[in-house]
């Protein structure tokens, strides 16, 4: 007989939204599951790698181990080549993901989480989760379950939400980690145009001042071109000598769930689709939706009311909704129209140095600024 141990609460995904849930309800004291399917927590990395002050803060201070790279700020390079820089002292970083989920998951185990790796759920029955562990099937009992297994997420069409992702709800990504380059070691490059990266953004994160995590997004079904071979035409032009040493390719889900938790479960990071479906940003939001779904967790294990989804509409969905319609916007966009904005936001930005960024306040100056682009501004405002 399969051997069946029981849990409160089941974590499904060792990332930083699962980790973030599992160290949250341990600390509660919570009996706590953390299964990863991957041997090793922090691999492979899938991600660009960086996260803004502003978004954490309050949430989870940075250690200085985790990180490879503190951002200063930010240099905009327009489809026609042209570049700007925005001076924005101690703006984020570029931190070493391997590190970072490797640490967050060191803190669940301290507060006395069961990490179980090489352990990937299968299936679901009767409020036990159906492991294949190490080539054996194990299960294991819960009481409150929570999907933090990234944008392959089964836990949501397990419990009956319809997350799957159509082609206008996906930024498909083809990202390199390159040494023998030279890099601005403390300002993030971002890079829009039609030829760039149709339909989302390119970007050159530093790593060093030699290495970077060179890579793009795009919106598939407006290119006949996949994401890998225009990166590749990318770098052949602008790094002909730089060494690739990691290849990282996925996708960013930039669909809106109606709804993220039910009765004995609750969806965070990536498997609730909390990406931010303009910048593809993802890190802050998987650690605060896991701590806000642990304690939800342990609110319920007490008979009160988890409040979940009340505190991601505080704290997490307006933003990204406001972001979501900016992107429908972005989408219709010519590079004639994307030259015209960078005219305006440099006019906004070059010789200054700002302490924040706020996309809606962008958004109304260029829209203000150039009545050439007012035919889109109902879908950037409304």
């Amino acid at each position: 007989m399969p051997s069946k141990k029981q849990y409160d609460i089941i974590v499904i995904g060792a990332g930083p939204a699962g980790s973030s849930a599992a160290f949250t309800a341990a600390e509660q004291g919570a009996r706590v599951a953390l299964l990863e399917e991957h041997e090793q927590v922090g691999t492979p990395v899938v991600c660009a790698e960086g996260l803004s002050r502003s978004t954490i803060k309050g949430f989870l201070d940075i250690r200085p181990e985790w990180i490879a790279c503190s951002l200063d700020g930010a240099v905009i390079r327009g489809p026609s080549g042209r570049e700007f820089t925005i001076e924005y002292p101690g703006c984020g970083w570029i931190l070493d993901r391997m590190v970072f989920d490797a640490a967050l998951a060191d803190r669940a185990r301290a507060c006395g989480v069961d990490i179980k790796t090489c352990a990937k759920a299968v299936g679901i029955e009767d409020s036990e989760i159906i492991v294949h562990e190490h080539g054996v099937e194990q299960r294991y009992c819960y009481r409150q379950l929570i999907g933090a297994d990234g944008i392959v997420s089964r836990v949501g069409r397990w419990m009956g939400l319809d997350t799957r992702i159509g082609a206008e709800n996906l930024e498909v990504c083809a990202e390199y980690l390159v040494e023998n380059i030279e890099v601005r070691t403390h300002y993030a490059s971002l890079i829009v145009g039609m030829d760039n990266a149709p339909g989302g953004y390119a970007w050159i994160f530093p790593k060093s001042a030699s290495a970077a995590n060179i890579g793009l997004g795009i919106a598939p079904h407006m290119t006949g071109y996949n994401a890998r071979w225009i990166l590749d035409q990318w770098m052949q032009r602008e790094f002909p000598k730089g060494r690739i040493i990691r290849r990282t390719f996925g996708g960013v889900p930039a669909k809106i769930l109606p709804r993220f938790s039910g009765s004995d479960f609750f969806l965070v990071g990536d498997a609730a689709r909390l990406t931010d479906p303009l910048s593809g940003a993802g890190i802050a939001t998987a650690v605060k939706s896991g701590m806000f779904a642990g304690e939800g967790a342990v609110r319920r294990l007490h008979g009160k009311p988890d409040n979940y989804e009340a505190r991601l509409s505080k704290y997490i969905l307006p933003e990204l909704r406001y972001h979501r319609r900016v992107r429908n916007g972005y989408l219709k966009m010519t590079d004639k129209e994307f030259e015209k904005i960078f005219d305006v936001s440099r006019k906004i930005f070059e010789g200054t140095t700002v302490q924040d960024i706020s996309i809606r306040r962008i958004v109304t100056r260029i829209l203000l600024s150039s009545p050439h682009i007012l035919r889109i501004a109902f879908n950037l405002l409304f």
